[in-house]
């Protein structure tokens, strides 16, 4: 479900954070290019986890930002297809059902997505008919 990506970027630095120590600066501008975002292939950025290597500093000629090239790793929440997953329903309407996790509340399974046995019924309500041994 989680699992550490090594990401290589090459990293701006907008002036206003070179007041700041370098690695804080870096860490503050990674979590804002990579938190809460969903990066194809890996999933959904949950932390920037540690900073492996920052080289360069080079200004750019038109730039006023100094760049940064940064090795680092990312906490990524990527559940694999068919992961038992233990949410709480948030809400439902008659397109399906909104579960929170906690620390992600936008999750929406469609009715249609539904696993295999579950029925919808007038009452706007999911049920899951499970006939096997746990």
């Amino acid at each position: 479900m989680f699992s550490l990506s090594l990401i290589e970027h090459d990293l701006p630095m907008p002036p206003h954070l070179l007041s700041r120590p370098l690695l804080d600066a870096i860490k503050a501008e990674l979590e804002r290019l990579f938190l809460d975002k969903v990066i194809a292939n890996l999933g959904l950025c949950v932390s920037v986890y540690d900073i492996r290597s920052v080289e360069g500093g080079s200004i750019n000629a038109g730039e006023g930002c100094s760049t940064y090239r940064v090795s680092f790793r990312l906490l990524m929440f990527k559940p694999f297809n068919g992961e038992v997953l233990v949410g709480r329903i948030s809400g439902y309407d008659d397109k399906g059902l909104q579960v929170s996790l906690d620390f992600f509340d936008d999750i929406c399974i469609p009715g249609h997505l539904m696993q295999f046995g579950t029925e919808r019924f007038v009452t706007i309500l999911y049920f899951l008919i499970y006939c096997g041994s746990t």
